[in-house]
């Protein structure tokens, strides 16, 4: 069994001092304050709640100031919010009334759950399962950092995590990543506790963390246990792999996750369900790219230097220093953040579809390397000069926060638009523009249109509702002129037109009138 991490002549002596960064934090305070702050952050549980606290304020800046403007960050809100209007909890419907099969609804519940007590989804009800997750991936980084590398690795890896940008970033969506995140963290939390894997018992509840993550995202949930056979594979060979065998684990993991998806495909048609949803979104579409060049390289390095930034400037500082390791414990220990940072690389690097997010779990493992390079640091300033540093990125974080917020939300302008609905109430359809962020920020179901042709049709027969429809797209095709034009406005950069077609219905004729029957 691996035991805890015992600090070295480069660590703090003992777990009763209270370490360089926290005694940098408390300078400066009052005498009397002061005293007492040393007295209190000597113990561990205080480290742990000086994480929370800090943490917990870093990341809850500006919760719900940020205005949910894409179909992609109002998708789960507008799923969580048919569950709370018309009960749809094992399968959440989009405003067209189709079940939404692409990702489990983990998320979906969870907002759900959020919003339970106001009754209704809010930006802040949609984000907070996302902030409350990012809180607890501190939490669980302070915690391995402890248990791997001693407290200050600990400390400084979890104030770290909480100011890179993808974790601060993805702790106001709305988006399962954070979730998924949570869950592929703890299960690596338990990876560690077991003694990497020494523990038999303990792999029930890895694989039950698991099959958790797999319900915020299906298959990218499965990547910490591709951390943890490779890592195992590095330490015991391919024979290792017998190691992570866990009857009751994986009934555990079969149970939480696939029902769900049983569910689902009987509701969608097997054979549409597998190819569709299983195959397209779930396999094909992450682990496979229809062609390779110079942008297929540079777009994940980009995406995952981005995820790290300010801190993984350092990162190649402490892979340096970890690849200089002599110390055979030590090794073993960095050579697990050096899998995970590897494995997270190359799967989502290969994968067809790219996004900055995807390379979310490359944060705590960066933070874990970043705070044990820091804690083997001979260099007597080395405290001052991180609690500076950091003091400096998150004052620059506010700046930065403050100043783009306002910018974000007045890329969508949507007053004349709520007007005519609160004077005319009607069915609304969009064309060209990003329908669940309307149906969102609207608060009221908008539909697809699909094309403006279709719409007319629609119209013809006597259904009848406004459509908003993007310039560009009324540019192509000018429509019916009987349509009126009731009101322009913008959303996410996309400037639209709402228009009216009562004008489109003639009136029936009475029988009495000359031209009737």
């Amino acid at each position: 069994m691996v035991a805890p991490a015992r600090p070295s002549h480069t660590h703090v002596h003992g777990e009763a001092r209270m370490s360089h960064v926290q005694r940098v934090l408390v300078h400066g305070a009052p005498p009397l304050f002061r005293a007492a702050a040393v007295s209190v952050l000597a113990s561990r549980s205080s480290r742990f709640a000086l994480a929370a606290v800090v943490g917990t304020l870093v990341l809850s800046f500006n919760w719900g100031s940020r205005l949910l403007l894409t179909n992609d960050d109002s998708r789960f809100p507008v799923l969580a919010r048919d569950i709370l209007v018309n009960g749809h909890w094992l399968l959440p419907a989009l405003p067209d009334g189709t079940f939404h099969l692409v990702k489990p609804p983990l998320v979906v519940w969870l907002i759900a759950l959020a919003s339970w007590p106001t009754g209704s989804v809010s930006v802040r009800t949609a984000v907070l399962p996302s902030l409350l997750a990012a809180i607890g991936v501190v939490l669980l980084t302070y915690w391995l950092g402890c248990r791997l590398f001693g407290p200050e690795a600990g400390i400084v890896g979890g104030l770290t995590v909480a100011t890179t940008v993808g974790v601060y970033t993805m702790a106001h969506s709305s988006m399962p990543d954070m979730v998924q995140l949570l869950a592929g963290t703890g299960a690596i939390a338990v990876y560690v506790a077991a003694g990497f894997a020494n523990k038999r018992g303990w792999l029930v509840l890895f694989y039950g963390v698991i099959g958790l993550g797999s319900l915020a995202k299906g298959a990218a949930g499965f990547v910490p246990l591709a951390i943890v056979i490779g890592d195992t594979i590095m330490a015991h060979g391919a024979a290792g792999r017998r190691r992570l065998v866990s009857i009751p684990g994986w009934i555990v993991l079969a149970c939480l996750a696939l029902p769900w998806w049983i569910v689902a495909a009987a509701s969608a048609g097997h054979k549409k369900f597998v190819h569709g949803f299983v195959l397209n979104d779930q396999l094909l579409a992450y682990f496979g790219r229809d062609y390779w060049g110079w942008q297929t390289i540079a777009e994940p390095i980009s995406f995952a230097v981005i995820v790290m930034l300010p801190w993984g400037v350092l990162l190649p500082f402490a892979i340096r220093r970890a690849l200089r390791e002599a110390d055979p414990d030590t090794v073993r220990r960095v050579r697990l953040l050096l899998v995970w940072l590897a494995t997270v690389f190359v799967l989502i690097a290969v994968s067809g579809k790219q996004r900055e997010r995807y390379y979310l779990p490359l944060c705590p493992a960066a933070a874990l390397l970043i705070g044990w390079w820091y804690s083997t640091l001979a260099w007597r300033g080395r405290a001052r000069a991180f609690a500076g540093a950091w003091i400096a990125v998150l004052a620059a974080g506010v700046v930065l926060v403050e100043l783009d917020t306002p910018h974000f939300n007045a890329t969508t302008d949507l007053r004349a638009l709520r007007t005519v609905l609160s004077q005319a109430p009607a069915p609304v359809y969009s064309l060209d523009l990003q329908d669940l962020a309307l149906s969102f920020n609207l608060d009221r179901p908008v539909v697809n249109a699909k094309t403006l042709k279709r719409f007319e049709t629609s119209v013809r027969e006597g259904e009848m509702g406004y459509l908003i429809v993007s310039d560009r797209a009324l540019r192509a095709q000018p429509g019916d002129p009987c349509m009126r034009r009731a009101a322009r406005g913008v959303v996410t950069r996309q400037p639209f037109t709402v228009l009216d077609p009562s004008g489109c219905v003639r009136p029936a004729l009475s029988p009495d009138h000359p031209r009737a029957g």
